[in-house]
């Protein structure tokens, strides 16, 4: 039986811009997009978060229902409408994005349902990310890290991919010492190296990986673009170059093409090198077409 996967956080409306300069609908959110690139992978997985009760939630729960992702925790709240947000894709690929998400249903999930992050403990690994943690405040944030605890203690693998966007928080400061403190609850981290130099100030990758030896995380998987990855496994480095390198026409969903494919991978018990391989794998694919979600692969 495959280890069951749960993913926590916010998945929102997203236009992409098409080439004749009108919109295209389609969806993303950070721990949504591993969600369905785990399930493409072949992994149990089901998305916790809230949406409202309109017709744009609807379109949400059943396009990730398509995609093999399970929705029976989705809450719903009635008056509610999920959160949007713009991809802007510059000449290389780059992209920057605009939110409309303030009120965003999942905001108010922990105050809301006080009991509801009981109901995964049923699940033995739980999958957020420093965007998931900037949608709350410091007292549901502790609550989140208790319940964090509780899980570990029950056997479950926490994994989490500090993802910094600084329109999240509230301040850089807050951010830095939110997710640091976070890291030292966790079992498996996936940072970019990118997101380590801007939030940490870190100017090379020993930095980052001193950075992390002191919090004691005991598997941390550095993504670092065209450079590959590095895996820091009990204090141990090693590097994992590309096989193949391609030309990005979009990274939205780099990082998390690659965390959803690895954990897929790590939930059906292979090891490190054979995840990594399937997390590259998995975002070169990715990256050479639009928008966080892309079509898939004809066989």
């Amino acid at each position: 039986m495959k280890n069951k996967i749960v993913a926590f956080g916010e998945c929102m409306l997203e236009l992409t811009k098409t080439v004749n300069q009108s919109y295209h609908l389609g969806y993303g959110g950070d721990t949504l997009n591993s969600a369905v690139y785990m399930a493409r992978a072949g992994a149990d997985v089901t998305y916790y978060t809230a949406l409202g009760d309109d017709g744009y939630s609807d379109y949400l729960v059943d396009a990730w229902r398509s995609e093999g992702v399970k929705t029976n925790l989705v809450l719903r709240c009635e008056g509610k409408v999920p959160g949007l947000y713009i991809i802007d894709t510059d000449d290389e690929g780059e992209r920057s994005f605009e939110y409309w998400r303030d009120n965003a249903p999942v905001r108010s999930i922990i105050k809301d349902h006080p009991d509801a992050l009981a109901s995964l403990f049923e699940f033995d690994y739980l999958y957020l990310s420093g965007i998931t943690l900037s949608l709350f405040d410091d007292t549901d944030r502790t609550q989140i890290a208790e319940f964090v605890n509780r899980f570990r203690e029950r056997g479950g693998v926490v994994a989490f991919d500090t993802n910094y966007r600084p329109k999240g928080w509230c301040s850089e400061s807050q951010a830095k010492t939110t997710i640091a403190s976070f890291l030292k609850l966790v079992d498996i981290a996936l940072p970019s190296l990118d997101d380590e130099k801007e939030l940490y100030g870190h100017q090379t990758l020993e930095d980052c990986v001193d950075h992390y030896r002191q919090l004691d995380v005991k598997e941390v998987i550095i993504k670092d673009g065209k450079n590959g990855c590095f895996a820091l496994i009990d204090g141990k480095l090693s590097h994992y170059p590309l096989t193949k390198v391609v030309s990005p026409v979009d990274t939205t969903s780099a990082g998390d093409s690659f965390n959803g494919a690895y954990l897929a991978a790590k939930a059906d018990n292979c090891n490190v090198a054979q995840a990594i391989a399937l997390g590259q794998e998995c975002a070169a694919h990715v990256i050479q077409h639009p928008g966080a979600i892309v079509a898939r692969k004809i066989q």
